[in-house]
């Protein structure tokens, strides 16, 4: 990219945490591979990721990003039919890094995490696929997963389902029998449980600390905040709301300078994508999206305000769920010495929720919002596209 935009993060106090010598730590990785069972990998097949964050400790840079992470398929198990397994699964064993010289170093890793991703990680590494029984259409089939008994009792269907509670109350007869199962297979198709995890899906890994890895220099000191742009932006309000006026958990933690053009190109060049505006349509994709466990990359936020105002701008990054996706709403904030200032609310959200009294889909964030705030800076900072960050704390 020709410009840059400059990035301001409005940061919290943050806590040093001390780590044993022997203690993982953690490394982010993006795949160059894609990872399914549908079409498993043989065992033994070789895969690749990239770092994406500079993997540092006591101050020094060990990998920088763009270092390259090689590892194994130890094993894939599809599910194929269900008889034999009800849950795919894949284990990976990365072994060894590859510098940005080409030198090779053998690493210790186990897998922690996959962002954004449906499946799920067990403390052993093993990557376990979803239970397709286990979706929000459950209660509709009569199939349940890890039930709360007294919700077995309240519910319409109890054991049955609510399609088989209707087709014994109503007494349908074998016409009304009939349609009333097609419905169902039409409106509770159950997800697809086999992992299809795409190239670019981001994994955390543990990292043993390695003698073998060498200082790539001294991770920098971010620089100092104009005293001038530092008292603009202390004047900002940071509280974001409802249309009623209720404040959420969503606070304004960045700040951009730049023009909006190259705001926009910046986080598509990160890998980010614009939300949808919240229409009939994408509220039923989005209804889509959650009951079959799919993604959604483009689904619509809710609408949240800052100083009564609507944000400008909605960027959003997530893999294979529509209940996990990083975003962040962008509201201009004015002009300051003739530069363009956005002020962005960032937030992940980790899991979705259907409320019945308004009929609508909502999502709970993660209560950790300078981890979300460290993650634009980390998706831009690896495409080059931020021209430098600055903090100014509360």
């Amino acid at each position: 990219m020709n410009r840059l935009v400059r990035i301001l993060l409005v940061s919290v106090a943050l806590v040093p945490v001390v780590m044993a010598d022997d203690e993982p730590r953690s490394i982010e990785i993006r795949m160059l591979n894609a990872l399914r069972t549908t079409h498993p990998s043989a065992d033994g097949s070789r895969v690749r990721a990239v770092v994406i964050k500079p993997f540092t400790e006591d101050g020094e840079i060990l990998m920088p990003a763009g270092t390259i992470v090689h590892g194994t398929v130890r094993h894939s198990r599809r599910v194929g039919f269900g008889i034999r397994h009800e849950r795919a699964s894949i284990e990976l064993d990365f072994d060894e890094c590859e510098l940005p010289d080409g030198e090779r170093v053998a690493i210790e890793t186990r897998l922690s995490r996959i962002d954004n991703a449906r499946e799920q990680v067990d403390r052993n590494g093993k990557i376990r696929g979803i239970l397709a029984a286990s979706n929000p259409l459950g209660i509709a089939r009569g199939m349940w997963y890890r039930p709360d008994p007294r919700f077995l009792f309240m519910a319409p269907g109890g054991l049955t389902g609510g399609a088989g509670t209707a087709w014994a109350k109503l007494a349908l007869g074998p016409i009304g029998a009939a349609g009333l199962f097609g419905a169902r297979l039409l409106l509770t198709t159950l997800p697809d449980p086999e992992i299809d995890l795409p190239a670019g899906a981001e994994i955390t890994l543990l990292v043993r600390p390695s003698r073998s890895l060498k200082s790539w220099g001294i991770v920098p000191q971010a620089p100092e905040l104009a005293s001038s742009l530092a008292q603009f932006l202390s004047k900002k309000p940071v509280q974001i709301a409802k249309a009623d006026g209720t404040v959420v958990a969503d606070l304004i933690n960045h700040a951009f300078v730049g023009p909006k053009s190259i705001l926009v190109e910046s986080f598509v060049t990160g890998g980010w994508v614009e939300a949808e505006p919240l229409t009939r349509k994408s509220f039923a994709k989005s209804y889509s999206a959650f009951t079959q466990r799919q993604g959604y990359p483009t689904a619509p936020v809710s609408k949240l305000y800052y100083e009564t105002r609507l944000p400008d701008l909605v960027f959003e990054k997530s893999l294979n769920s529509m209940a996990k996706r990083h975003h962040i709403r962008l509201w201009y904030g004015g002009a300051f010495e003739g530069e363009d200032i956005w002020l962005g609310a960032a937030t992940h959200d980790v899991t979705v929720t259907f409320n019945r009294s308004t009929f609508g889909l909502s999502h709970r964030v993660a209560a950790n919002l300078d981890r979300e705030r460290q993650k634009v800076i980390t998706d831009l900072e690896f495409v080059n596209a931020s021209a430098g960050t600055a903090y100014l704390p509360r």
